[in-house]
């Protein structure tokens, strides 16, 4: 995990294979669970999941600190929105 700072702001740029799965158990429940509540579909909610963890290591996202969970949940919501409408 590497941490930079813009004025007041801290950014932590999420790099790290165990910093990636840290965040994976921390939130993958309720990831899940959104997208799953919105595609009725396991299969469909579980890769919504995993194609936002792939994304976050394929694009090396900056995530201030304290802000992951709300990331993580709007992609989840995003990406589902995003199987419905095509």
């Amino acid at each position: 995990m590497l941490s930079f700072s813009l004025g007041s702001t801290v950014y932590i740029v999420y790099e790290q294979k165990k910093d990636i799965e840290q965040l994976f158990r921390q939130h993958y429940a309720k990831m899940y669970n959104l997208a799953r509540c919105i595609l009725s579909d396991d299969d469909e909610s579980k890769d919504v999941v995993s194609e936002v963890f792939a994304q976050i290591l394929a694009d090396d996202v900056v995530l201030v600190p304290g802000s992951e969970e709300g990331y993580l949940m709007r992609s989840v919501r995003n990406h589902c929105l995003n199987l419905i409408a095509h």
